[in-house]
Parts: C-alpha cells; structure tokens; sequence
C-alpha cells in the first residue's frame, strides 16, 4: 500500500477562453479577435484540475498548471493555484498568438519537457472556444503516451496503473492504463474548479517560457490550419409560431402532417466513381464499417475524391467489402486491431509507403477523434475538428513569369498558367457565427459531424481490393469492458427524434412514453442534460455531441443554443415546444407552440392517438 500511495507527479493543462457563445471575429491578420472580450479559465480545464489535485493531494504529489497565451492568460494560472495547483508554467511569447491545434500541442509539450519526470497530464475534454478536443491525443503523441478520455471515474489501482471509466460515444468503458500517461476529463466527471479572483495569489509561483526557451516549438506562422473568414448563421426556415397554449396541438398536428406529406428529395446524391490509377488517396477512417456514419463519411470521402482525381481508401476492422464498395470505396484497409495509438502508428507507416493521402476523414467520435490528432501529430498535417460541412475550392490561377526558349528579344518574359491547387475547406461553429477553416501542406485531416452530411445513394456493388494493415497491440492500456447505454446507430436511423432540454426534469421522461411509442421516436438532449448523466453522452446533440437528419425533430423545453442546432440543421422539419415566446429556437424552426411541455406531450399523445403514425410520416 505504501507503494501504491507514492507522490504523483501532474500537470494539467488550461486554456483561458471567452466566455461561452461569445461572438468572434476576424483581426487583420486573420486570426479569431478575442482581444476585446473578457476572458476566464475554460469550463471543461476546471474539472481537470479539481481531478488533478485531488489525486496529487491523495498521494502527497505536485501539480503544475501549464497553459499557454498573452500575458492575460496568467490570470487562469494564478486561479489554478488559489484551487490547489502547487506551480505553474505560462508559455507566453506574441509569435505563437493565433496558433493552431498543432503548433499549441507543439508549444506545451516541450514546456512539459522542461520539468521533471510526469507521471500524469490531464486536460479538459475540449474548450469552449475552438471544440477540437484533440490537444489530449496531440500531447500525448508528442510525449510518446498512451491516452484515454475522455475520463468520468479513475482510481489508482497501483503504483503505475489507473483504472477509468470513460465516456465514450457508444456507451461507457473500463480501461487500464499504465503511468505515465495522458487523460482528458469528461464534462460531468467531478465538480469545476473555482476560486474568487481576491482569493488567487498576487504573487504566484509562475515560469515564464517564450519560444527561445522551447527549441521544439514553432511559431503560430508555422500553423497547417487558419480561419479563412467567419460569417452570421443563416436558416432556410421561416417559422411559423402558435402562441395559443396546448389548445392548438390539433392545428400543429394539421401543419406537421402536410409538412411531411410535400414532396422532398429524400435520396442523397449518388456516390461517384472515383477509382483514378495514380491519382490522390482519400482516406476515411473508421472504427465501425457498418454504421450509417460511417456511410456519410465514405460518400464524402467519395464526393471529394472525384473532385481531385482520386480514390478511396477505407480503413476499418473487418468489414463486408461489397458495402465499402457501395458507398464509395475503391480500396479497404483491414485493420488488425482498433487501439487508437497503433493504428495511428500503422496509418502513418502506410502512408510513407504509399505516399501521403491528399484528405484524412474521419468522425467526431471519440475513437476518430484520437486516431487523427495523433496521426496529424507524425504527418505534421493540419487538423480541422468537428466540421459541419467540406468543400473542395481551386486558388485563383496562378501565372509566372518565364522566359521561352530562343526568344529574341532579352528580358521579355511569358505569362503561363499553371494549374490552380485545390484547397478542403471545412465549415463549423465559432460562438454565434460560422467559421471556414482551411490546412495547408501535403495532407489535410478533419474531423466531421456524419450527421450533417448527406447520406448517398449507393451505387452497385463490386469487387474491392483489400490488403491487411498489420497493427500491433500495446500494453499501455487495456479495455476492460464496456457498457452500451443503448444501440448507437439507431438515433441515426431514426426518423422521429425528441430532443429534450434542461426545462424536462429527468423524472419526468415517463410522461414522454405514450407520444414515443406513438411516433417510434428516439431520445437526444442537449449538453446540459447529457452533463447531469440523465441521458447518455452518445444521445448528445450538437457540437460536442452528435448531429442526425430525422424527418422531424421536436425540441421540447430546448433554448435553442446555436451549438444545439448545428446537430439537427439537416432535420427535415424542426417542431419546438417552449413556455418562453423568446426563446432562440423559435428562430430556428419550422413550427413552435408556446405552452408548457407536460400539456403539450398530453394533448400531443391524446390527439396523436386517433391519427396513425403511418399517416404522419410516410415518406411522399
């Protein structure tokens, strides 16, 4: 036991952001404008260090606090202390101001290395500001550690081991890891860190580090990734809004109804041929073939392939290979195992075989999530996260100037036009607006929210080509078991989804019974329901959770947050229940009753009785 008890070494790494949902902008050098905004230590880096000081305290260890920004930024430091952190590092230094997600993982990796020997790096689950969650799995790229996240329980099980329990897309898993490693904390793993600013420490035990004193960063300059432009959300809906309480259940019916009954294009685009000898290499990455998001991830894949010149690579376990080829698939790579950090390994060894692949995709989902982050770490390649939308666009011609051959004449000079490079461009939220975001460099990774894609056509099965990727297990952590909250797919299926807000007390989800079974609906929520675990992470929609396209969704007790909203946008018709006529998602959908919620699902279940779903939501 007093082995197991020895002090802990941590460091925990914060972020200090704006506040969430801020508005942000370009400065003119296009870099997101957080200047003019008062700033606080990130919601998800606060649970990281309450978890971070409780295991050092437990164990009579050391905690650094590390984060990286303008000299401001060492206001979360100094909060960090007041709850507990023994020390801290400010990377502080103007030529890393706007840096990506790499270059930042680059940055406070070799601050890690300055100090002694770690035995535990914690981060929060992501930050509220740029939602990448891939600094954990960078960081522990860079250091050579396994990782695990994002983290609801842990204990010390021994000197060198953990045991986790994370929250994982498909339900909760048990997993042993060995020391030293990297964790992210979930959302509602423990209480968020706080401290009163008269309580943090005028003077504060805080190393300044600029990038003189980190030979193994680089500069914001060196970034893969930047912001191209930001620009207002816009919606194709035009609201129709009953302010007559629940007695106007009957003529939601009616609107619903014959909104469900007008001819749609129901078929996503058809999937292309995409098969060009020679040409770039599209890979999609993903850890279950066979699921509808996977689908949408192959035919984007597919979609961007044929718009380079190129073809599909899919790795995956073990699959049927007929499908992959269905969806777009011209070439399946057959993993041989699915931890994260040797298949990234394996991903990179193939592509200094076969040559580095024009596009990575993969989901956002947590598996995905780190694979990527770590293969954007060996490929030094630019990592676009949590995507709403790709697109493919060419840069204007490019001329230079050249002189002919034989040309008489000396000092004139030819204009010939070289072909123009295509560039992804990727499209997510920022706050309240949307940001297009683009990564230079041989490769370009993103990460996508499936939801939000089309879903294509299939076009006929043929033979694919698979070769098997050897990937070799380690033993820096292990999977114990897991436990599916629920079938994962099915909220992807689904073409009813009720989604519901923190105004629906989690003992009252019963009442909701009659209208799902009436509607063969499935339940999502948003964060803050997800965060008090009385639906699962995996049925959390919006940017830190999932995106669907079910005919109709019906929001219930739900705000209407843009970071909500991106999850459903591609719903079919979006119906919201809300005592409140101003609330947000009255802006954004296609009907909305102002009434309270249990008279509303009352009479909803009532008069849905006597209408049979067949009728409501047969496909036209």
């Amino acid at each position: 036991m007093a082995e197991q008890a020895r002090p802990l070494r941590i460091a925990v790494l914060i972020k200090q952001v704006p506040p969430y949902g801020s508005s942000l902008a370009l400065d003119a050098r296009g870099r997101l404008d957080r200047t003019a905004l008062p700033t606080e230590m990130n919601a998800w880096c606060r649970r990281a260090v309450t978890r971070s000081v409780d295991l050092a305290r437990a164990t009579g260890g050391h905690v650094t606090a590390v984060t990286m920004g303008p000299p401001t930024a060492a206001d979360v430091l100094r909060e960090a202390i007041a709850c507990g952190a023994d020390d801290a590092i400010h990377v502080s230094d103007p030529a890393l101001a706007g840096a990506d997600c790499l270059i930042t993982a680059q940055a406070l990796a070799a601050a890690l290395r300055t100090l002694p020997p770690l035995d535990l790096v914690v981060t929060g689950r992501s930050s509220t500001d740029g939602a990448t969650s891939a600094l954990g799995p960078m960081a522990a790229a860079l250091l050579d550690l396994p990782y695990a996240g994002p983290v609801l329980t842990l204990d010390r099980t021994g000197p060198d081991t953990l045991h986790c329990v994370l929250q994982q897309d498909e339900g909760d898993r048990e997993v042993e890891m060995r020391l030293p490693a990297v964790i992210s904390v979930a959302e509602r793993s423990c209480q968020a860190a706080k401290a009163a600013p008269h309580t943090w420490p005028r003077t504060a035990p805080v190393t300044t580090l600029d990038l003189k004193a980190l030979p193994d960063a680089r500069p914001a300059s060196e970034s893969p990734t930047h912001v191209l432009a930001t620009r207002a959300t816009t919606t194709t809906r035009h609201p129709v809004l009953l302010d007559g309480g629940a007695g106007q259940v009957d003529l939601l019916l009616d609107l619903i109804t014959e909104r469900l009954a007008a001819p749609a294009e129901e078929a996503g685009p058809g999937v292309p041929r995409t098969s060009t000898p020679g040409g770039p290499a599209v890979l999609a990455v993903t850890a279950d073939a066979s699921s509808t998001s996977a689908r949408a991830l192959v035919g984007e894949a597919a979609r961007i392939a044929a718009h380079i010149g190129g073809h599909v690579v899919v790795a995956s376990p073990p699959t049927g290979a007929g499908e992959l080829a269905s969806w777009g698939a011209d070439l399946a790579l057959e993993l041989t195992c699915t931890q994260a950090r040797p298949v990234a390994r394996a991903l990179a060894a193939w592509a200094g075989r076969a040559g580095p692949p024009w596009a990575v995709l993969g989901a956002s989902a947590s598996w995905d999530r780190e694979v990527l982050a770590r293969l954007g770490t060996y490929l030094r390649a630019g990592l676009m996260s949590d995507l709403t939308a790709l697109r493919v666009e060419a840069a204007p011609l490019q001329r230079s100037d050249t002189q002919p051959a034989g040309n008489p004449v000396s000092g004139l000079t030819a204009l010939r036009e070289e072909p123009a490079p295509l560039h992804l461009i990727g499209t997510k939220p920022a706050g309240d607006v949307l940001a297009d975001i683009t990564a230079h460099g041989q490769v370009r990774i993103a990460t996508v929210q499936t939801g939000s894609l089309p879903l294509p056509t299939a076009r006929p099965r043929s033979s694919l080509p698979v070769r098997v990727l050897d990937v070799v297990a380690e033993a820096g952590i292990r999977i114990l078991r897991t436990h599916p909250a629920y079938d994962h797919d099915a909220l992807d299926r689904a073409d009813v989804v009720i989604g519901l807000g923190a105004g629906v007390p989690a003992d009252a989800y019963g009442e909701l019974d009659g209208l799902r079974g009436q509607w063969g609906a499935e339940l999502a929520a948003t964060r803050k329901v997800t965060d008090t675990g009385a639906l699962a992470h995996g049925r959390q929609l919006g940017v830190t959770g999932r995106s669907v396209a079910p005919r109709l969704y019906l929001a219930i007790a739900v705000s209407g947050s843009r970071d909500h909203l991106v999850g459903v946008e591609r719903a079919r018709t979006i119906v919201a229940i809300n005592h409140d006529p101003e609330a947000p998602i009255f802006q954004h959908c296609d009907f909305g009753l102002v009434a309270d919620w249990r008279e509303a699902v009352r009479a909803l279940t009532t008069r849905g009785a006597s209408r049979p779903a067949g009728d409501m939501f047969a496909r036209s």
